[in-house]
């Protein structure tokens, strides 16, 4: 993976339920020849350092990768963005001044963390950026901050717990990024068909 433009900490999100994959742990789904979750740690390779908020005994994550959970447990991505961060900035020097955030079930992450960087890098001035997916909808959970922004805006949301990201990121400045032809995540059997069947290989 090419150097990033920015130097930055990253967020895994890896801590929800599968609850539409038929009790199938969607993390370990394979596609393209690796699961998704380590299709989501390579495309954060670069970063600096590297919380995963996800529950005790998640499979396949390295050594090097702190594990947090939300609390309460399930509380919702919100929560988790909160959690991650909380994580980041005890572990000794502070969070970098970026921050990237990414959910564990998207195969194409590697496009999308590339392209949500190369717009944090082009403007300066905003508090960060955004993938935009079909319909013109924000997803939050796929983004990348200026630390402080984030910091604040969450915070000003407290208590996070089963609140909206959409909702708690609302008031930052983000560069909205078109990239409706690579955000597909896996929710159900049928979006892992799919994307196996038409996700373009390489």
């Amino acid at each position: 993976m090419p150097s990033s433009p920015v130097t930055y900490d990253a967020i895994v999100l890896a801590g929800g339920r599968s609850s539409r994959m038929g009790g199938v742990d969607k993390l370990q789904v394979v596609v393209d020849g690796c699961t998704l979750l380590t299709h989501t740690l390579a495309a954060v390779a670069d970063a600096r350092r590297v919380v995963a908020v996800a529950p005790p005994g998640t499979a396949g994550l390295p050594a090097d990768v702190v594990r947090v959970q939300e609390q309460p447990p399930f509380a919702g991505p919100a929560a988790a963005m909160g959690a991650g961060l909380a994580a980041l900035a005890a572990l000794g020097d502070g969070v970098a001044e970026h921050v990237v955030v990414v959910a564990a079930d998207v195969p194409r992450v590697g496009d999308v963390v590339d392209a949500l960087l190369a717009g944090l890098a082009a403007h300066p001035g905003r508090d960060g950026a955004v993938a935009m997916g079909a319909g013109g909808r924000r997803q939050p959970l796929l983004s990348a901050h200026r630390s402080l922004a984030l910091t604040s805006a969450l915070l000003s949301h407290e208590p996070l717990a089963h609140q909206s990201a959409t909702r708690v990121t609302s008031g930052l400045d983000l560069v909205e990024i078109d990239l409706a032809h690579v955000v597909d995540d896996v929710d159900t059997p049928a979006d892992l068909h799919r994307l196996t069947q038409e996700t373009p290989h390489g």
